[in-house]
């Protein structure tokens, strides 16, 4: 083989293995709405299951009152036409913002929806795996500590 092949090939297999390992970072949020870090980092590749806590940190995820039964903010799972997260409590309401969230039975991979009233939306994908949630096996990928009971 020539040199000038092996060193395409050199180089294009460490382009392959580049991607490989990139995390995709990737939430599009529209309005006031921003979105510092997702635990687990699902933007990198984490996966989750049903039961599993979530955490978003932001700058604005409106108020509790919001997030209950019949209130204007949702988390929704695919698939279409989009499943509620489980259990949603808005922890810290700034400096930044804290909102916990449970992944719902019969959740898929897919697209996240956010939606908060008055500030934004975003969304952001996630890896669903089966199962019930727990523990999380992949190196790395830190599940967030359940919000404090109240």
């Amino acid at each position: 083989m020539n040199k000038a092949k092996q060193v395409f090939l050199g180089i294009l297999a460490m382009l392959v293995l580049a991607a490989c390992q990139t995390p995709v970072e990737r939430i599009n949020a529209s309005g006031k709405l921003s979105i510092q870090s997702i635990q687990p980092n699902v933007l990198a590749g984490c996966p989750v299951r049903a039961g599993d806590w979530m955490a978003l940190e932001g700058n604005d995820f409106g108020e509790p009152a919001d997030w209950g039964e019949g209130g204007p903010n949702y988390v929704r799972f695919p698939p279409e036409p989009g499943i509620d997260a489980e259990q949603v409590e808005l922890t810290k309401v700034e400096d930044p913002a804290t909102l916990f969230f449970k992944v719902p039975a019969g959740a898929q991979s897919g697209t996240v929806k956010l939606h908060v009233e008055d500030v934004g939306d975003a969304t952001f994908e996630v890896v669903v795996e089966g199962g019930t949630g727990g523990a999380n096996v992949v190196p790395g990928c830190r599940l967030p500590e359940p919000p404090p009971a109240e």
